[in-house]
C-alpha cells in the first residue's frame, strides 16, 4: 500500500467519526491559539520598548538625583569632562501640577531647544514650532496634553496654557508634537517642555533633576557609567539605556517562558483527546484491523495507518490554532485598548521623572515566527506520542483474533 493510500485512508477513519474528530482537533488548536495569542502580546510590548529606547540610542546614560539635593552647574561641568563623555543635557522638572481641561497632573520639563532633540530622538511638530532659548513663557506641549481622548483639541499654538501648582504659571503655547511614545523616565505625550532658563527663574535658583550624558562610542558607556557613579556616589541613580535594553530582553523573555507553560499545559488536554480518540478507534476497527493484514498488511502499515491519523490531527489543529490565534492576538490588544484608553501601561498620564512610568504607551502584537514554529512542532509531537500507543496496540494485533473480535 502506497504512503498516499495510507493518507487517504487516514483521511476517510477521521471523517467516518467527524464530530468527534473535530472536537479533538480543536482541543489541538486551543495550545496553538493561546501560545500564538500570549507570544503576540509580549513580543509586541518588547519591540516597543526597545524602538523608543532606540530614539534615544545606545550610547546614552540617564542620571537621576536621589534624595532632595538637585545637581548643580558645577555638577554638569564635572561630568562634561569626564573621560568619553560627548554631551551633557542637564533637565529641569516640576512634577504635579494641573492644567484646565486636564484630570491628571502634568510634568513641566525644562531643557534647552537644541538638548531637546538629542533627548527625544526627534522632534515631530503637528502645529506650531519649537521655542526660542529665552527666559519667556513658552511652552511645547504632548500630544495627550493638547488633544484629548475624543480627538478634539484643548489647545493649540499661540493659546494660553495655565498651571497649577505651588504656584500657578501661565504659558504661551508655541508648539504641539506630534504622539511620541514613553521615553524612560518621562512621558513627552503627557509633559509640557519649557526652556531650561525660564524653568529655573519660575524655580528660583533649584537645581537640575536629571542629566542625558552621552557617551562618544557605544563601547565607552559602561566605562562612562561606572565614572559616573564614582562621581556622584548615593547623589545618583546612574542607568544605561544598554543596560535598560538588556534588562528588558531578559524580562520579556523570562514572561514569554512563563506564559509557554502556562499555555502548554493545555496540550496536556489535546495529548489526552487525541490518545482517547486513537484507542477507541482501533477498538472499533478490529476486524477491519483484521482483514488488512489477512490481505497482506505489514504490521509497519498499520503503525503508519494510525500514526498517520494523529499527524493529520496535528496539522489541521495546528493551522486551525495559528488562524484562531493571528486573530485573538489582535483582538486581545483591541479589548486591553477599549478598556485603558489607548493601551496606556504604567503610571498615569501626569507621570514624570521619578514616578517611574511604564515605556509602552501603545503597542501592536508581533505574531513572531520563532512561536509559530514552536507551536506547530509542539501540537505535532504531542498528537504523534499520543498516537504511538494506540498505534501500536493496531499494528500488533494478530489477523485471526482480530476477525474474532466482536
Amino acid at each position: 500500500m502506497r504512503l498516499l493510500d495510507i493518507l487517504l485512508l487516514s483521511w476517510k477513519q477521521l471523517k467516518q467519526r467527524r464530530l468527534r474528530s473535530i472536537l479533538t482537533i480543536l482541543a489541538v488548536a486551543v495550545g496553538v491559539t493561546t501560545i500564538i495569542a500570549l507570544s503576540a502580546q509580549v513580543e509586541g510590548a518588547k519591540v516597543t520598548i526597545l524602538e523608543n529606547l532606540g530614539k534615544l540610542g545606545p550610547d546614552v546614560i540617564i542620571v537621576t538625583s536621589r534624595g532632595r539635593t538637585p545637581f548643580t552647574d558645577a555638577d554638569v561641568a564635572r561630568l562634561r569632562s569626564l573621560e568619553g563623555v560627548s554631551k551633557v543635557i542637564p533637565m529641569l522638572t516640576q512634577p504635579g501640577l494641573r492644567v484646565t481641561g486636564i484630570d491628571s497632573p502634568v510634568t513641566i520639563i525644562g531643557v534647552s531647544s537644541i538638548d531637546i532633540v538629542d533627548f527625544l530622538g526627534e522632534v515631530n511638530l503637528v502645529d506650531g514650532s519649537m521655542y526660542v532659548d529665552a527666559p519667556a513663557p513658552q511652552a511645547l506641549i504632548g500630544y495627550n496634553v493638547a488633544v484629548d481622548g475624543t480627538g478634539q483639541s484643548r489647545y493649540r499654538a499661540g493659546q494660553l496654557i495655565l498651571a497649577q501648582g505651588q504656584r500657578s504659571l501661565s504659558l504661551i503655547v508655541v508648539g504641539v508634537l506630534d504622539t511620541y511614545g514613553t521615553a524612560p523616565m518621562v512621558q513627552p505625550d503627557n509633559a509640557i517642555f519649557t526652556p531650561i532658563e525660564y524653568t529655573k527663574n519660575i524655580m528660583r535658583g533649584s537645581g537640575y533633576t536629571m542629566m542625558v550624558v552621552k557617551a562618544e562610542s557605544v563601547e565607552s558607556v559602561d566605562q562612562v557609567a561606572e565614572l559616573t557613579g564614582t562621581l556622584f556616589g548615593a547623589r545618583a541613580q546612574v542607568t544605561s539605556i544598554k543596560q535598560i535594553t538588556q534588562t528588558v530582553a531578559q524580562i520579556t523573555s523570562q514572561i514569554g517562558m512563563l506564559l509557554l507553560a502556562i499555555a502548554g499545559t493545555s496540550f496536556i488536554a489535546a495529548g489526552l483527546g487525541t490518545l482517547n480518540i486513537m484507542m477507541i478507534s482501533v477498538l472499533e476497527r478490529v476486524r477491519e484491523i483484521g482483514v488488512l493484514k489477512a490481505l497482506g498488511m505489514k504490521d509497519r502499515r498499520v503503525l503508519l495507518l494510525y500514526m498517520s491519523q494523529g499527524a493529520l490531527i496535528g496539522i489541521f489543529g495546528s493551522l486551525l490554532g495559528l488562524g484562531l490565534g493571528s486573530g485573538l492576538a489582535y483582538l486581545i490588544t483591541a479589548l486591553l485598548g477599549g478598556m485603558s484608553g489607548g493601551m496606556k501601561i504604567g503610571a498615569g498620564a501626569g507621570a514624570g521623572f521619578g514616578s517611574s512610568p511604564g515605556l509602552v504607551s501603545s503597542f501592536t502584537p508581533v505574531i513572531s515566527p520563532f512561536y509559530i514554529g514552536l507551536a506547530m512542532v509542539t501540537s505535532l509531537v504531542v498528537t504523534l506520542l499520543s498516537s504511538a500507543y494506540p498505534a501500536w496496540k493496531a499494528s500488533s494485533l494478530r489477523p485471526v483474533e482480530a476477525l474474532r473480535y466482536e
